[in-house]
């Protein structure tokens, strides 16, 4: 019975000390706290042992952060396609001349009481009635949101 006890502590002591690793604790210039399998060259470091777990909330820890990181990365990723097709769709603004243009013609139509215009088909002096002149006045307008 004695046999089996001590073959039985020897092989749970055996077990232990086969889970305990071994890391080496170290500071940098910095004076950032490194921890490494293998000691680092040309610096002390402290010898620290685990005895067979990942130290308390370490791995929680590191996955925290990778997930951190790749929601920072998906962040990115959707800001740099907003921009994308903010500059697929973005509308050349129009010439400067062009938006002087359509702002005499907004003043006149809404300044004068009568307006006349050449015909485009006849080349007639026409007048212009409510209707006709309150369509060109939105025509105007939507025009003139282009050049804002």
């Amino acid at each position: 019975m004695k046999s089996l006890l001590l073959s039985l502590l020897a092989t749970l002591l055996m077990a232990q000390a086969a889970s305990a690793q071994t890391f080496y604790r170290w500071t940098d210039e910095k004076g950032v706290t490194h921890y490494t399998e293998n000691p680092p060259e040309g610096r002390d470091a402290a010898e620290v042992r685990t005895w067979g777990r990942t130290p308390s909330g370490q791995q929680r820890a590191l996955e925290e952060r990778d997930q951190r990181h790749e929601q920072a990365e998906a962040e990115r990723e959707a800001t740099r396609q907003q921009m994308r097709e903010a500059e697929e769709n973005q509308v050349p603004r129009p010439d400067p001349a062009y938006c002087e243009q359509l702002q005499r013609n907004l003043d006149t139509l809404v300044n004068r009481p009568v307006v006349r215009m050449e015909d485009p088909d006849t080349g007639e002096v026409i007048t212009l009635d409510a209707e006709r002149r309150e369509q060109m006045l939105a025509e105007t307008r939507d025009a003139l949101q282009a050049c804002d």
